[in-house]
């Protein structure tokens, strides 16, 4: 992070999501060693290892996340098809109603 984006508040520093996320992406996925980020960033190797934890804790609900919207869209889905099986279940009762109609007017049984 060749530019800390940070506001300073009093004498706290105040770092935006997307820095956090930077900071805790390259200690993560890169291994970018807590002091080399702390040096870099200005950000307490305290503090980085605490937004590495928050983020770790914070991958479930990113998945229950993601199944929440799955379920939702196939939720969805179901309903389009229930929807259209009354609509069917209809149309197939109006012609057997015709059938019967017609079968009576010809003298069939």
């Amino acid at each position: 992070m060749a530019e800390t984006k940070e506001r300073k508040t009093g004498n706290r520093r105040r770092w935006t999501a997307g820095d956090k996320a930077e900071i805790v992406r390259r200690r993560l996925q890169e291994g970018v060693g807590l002091a080399d980020l702390a040096e870099e960033t200005g950000a307490s190797p305290g503090q980085i290892s605490r937004w590495c934890k928050e983020a770790l804790e914070g991958l479930e609900g990113v998945f229950r996340q993601s199944n929440l919207r799955e379920r939702r869209a196939a939720d969805k889905v179901l309903t389009a098809k229930e929807t259209r099986i009354r609509q069917l279940q209809e149309v197939v009762t109006e012609l057997s109603e015709e059938v019967l109609r017609l079968k009576k007017t010809h003298g069939e049984r």
